[in-house]
């Protein structure tokens, strides 16, 4: 295989973020490890004195409107947040988003923002808000270990290494952003919710949810998107999936039923994507039925009141994460009438053929969330 230390001036590919071809680079994998304790030791007379205030963790199910939202919060100027550019500079952020600047203003890179793959009505940058699921790579319990068969942890669950681990992460980004808030969206979040506000017991919590028919066809419609894209060929494969840790939405989450989900995706992706959602959202019910004070710290909402009572719904999220200000009223204002339903979209034949099995997969935990009528 033919691999050049560093390739700069390449075609961007559609749908994802200029500069993500870096991340096939060797040497910038080699400088994102070498640099890492130095980068930790030169930042740490500002980290040490930087808190973790209630952070935000938006942990929505994949399209359900999770990063329409993430991009709403993080337009405020005090949040700072994981980017795209996280993944590929896990271990040194601040370098990474100092080598990403450098490229922009040299020209090395392009920095227009553009329509990503999973949803071409938003725009992003290399340096745009990302979930970075590939940090919990560093933890014993994470989706990439063939020995974890289930992912949900809670209050009992430690890892010591990988909490002073992402703590000084959370920093770090907190550094470069000026910020004092941090800000994470991470569908995958919502089976950790527990051991998250073990770690951060002062976090906020957004859960927004869709109904469960249209969210189940949006992700079985994506992923066939992302596919065109992360598969053309096997280098794309190889900087989207191995490098990158990108295929997140090909993936079946590990969840209690793992086994279930895995039996019915072999019958057909949409039954699987249901699975997994029913496990995702009973967990996240699980979780506040065991712990009234983590029920307290969650703000919950529908995707249908976002994009029907946009003002009211913000101006309720704004308040309980604590960000209510002028800067709030202002992206408030701004989204207000930018957030509207998605194109109706007409099913396929074989999308019609397996919607009764979905709903009758997601009908038990939707009814508890105030789905009741699902056709």
């Amino acid at each position: 295989m033919n691999k050049s230390p560093l390739r700069l001036r390449e075609k961007p590919l559609p749908g994802i973020t200029h500069g993500y071809s870096l991340s096939d680079s060797l040497l910038i994998r080699f400088f994102n490890r070498l640099c890492s304790l130095p980068e930790q030791a030169l930042t740490w007379p500002w980290t040490r004195k930087i808190p973790i205030d209630r952070p935000i963790f938006i942990i929505g199910h994949f399209r359900s409107g999770t990063t329409v939202l993430e991009q709403i919060i993080a337009e405020h100027p005090k949040v700072g947040y994981f980017t795209y550019q996280t993944n590929v500079w896990d271990r040194s952020p601040v370098l990474g988003y100092l080598t990403t600047r450098f490229m922009w203003a040299t020209g090395i890179l392009d920095r227009d923002p553009i329509p990503p793959v999973h949803n071409p009505r938003l725009l992003i940058t290399n340096l745009s808000p990302f979930e970075c699921e590939w940090i919990w790579s560093k933890s014993k319990d994470n989706l990439w270990d063939d020995r974890v068969t289930d992912l949900t942890i809670g209050a009992e669950f430690s890892d010591p290494d990988f909490e002073r681990y992402i703590c000084s992460l959370i920093k770090q980004h907190l550094l470069m952003r000026r910020a004092n808030r941090f800000l994470n969206k991470n569908p995958v979040n919502a089976l950790r919710i527990g051991y998250l506000h073990k770690i951060f017991p002062d976090a906020r919590f957004v859960n927004i949810i869709r109904n469960p028919l249209n969210l189940v066809v949006s992700h079985y419609r994506t992923a066939q998107r992302e596919d065109k894209v992360f598969f053309a060929t096997e280098r794309t494969r190889r900087i989207f999936s191995d490098c990158c840790h990108l295929d997140v939405l090909q993936m079946r989450l590990k969840t209690r039923n793992y086994a279930r989900t895995l039996a019915l995706n072999q019958e057909h992706p949409l039954l699987g994507i249901a699975s997994q959602w029913a496990d995702t959202q009973q967990c996240v019910l699980d979780a506040k039925e065991a712990d009234p004070t983590l029920a307290a710290a969650i703000y919950e909402f529908h995707y249908e009141e976002l994009i029907s009572r946009q003002k009211v719904i913000l101006d309720g999220l704004w308040e309980f994460i604590g960000l209510a200000d002028e800067h709030a009223h202002r992206i408030t204002d701004s989204y207000v009438d930018r957030l509207t339903p998605p194109p109706e979209v007409e099913l396929t034949d074989e999308e019609r053929a397996y919607l009764p099995r979905v709903q009758e997969i997601v009908a038990p935990v939707a009814a508890k969330l105030g789905y009741t009528t699902l056709i």
